[in-house]
């Protein structure tokens, strides 16, 4: 294993890791906004939150079909 993949895994990680707290917090935020009763903030919080989902789902999307081209070449 080279050291650029070591370190391609390792941005990876932390970047997951980035995103899953990013989910958490504004899981957190969404629900205390609504517990406030604070409409405003709660949409703002939901929005966080959706972002916070597809970024992941769209990584995986792209590497599936990353996956799937070098796949079909080799």
């Amino acid at each position: 294993m080279t050291f650029p993949r070591i370190l391609g895994g390792l941005a990876a990680m932390l970047l997951g890791a980035v995103l899953l707290i990013w989910i958490f917090v504004s899981l957190a935020a969404l629900v205390y906004a609504l517990t406030q009763g604070d409409g405003q903030a709660a949409r703002i919080y939901a929005l966080f939150v959706v972002v916070g989902v597809a970024i992941p789902a769209l990584a995986w999307w792209v590497a599936r079909r990353v996956v799937k081209a070098r796949a079909v070449r080799q």
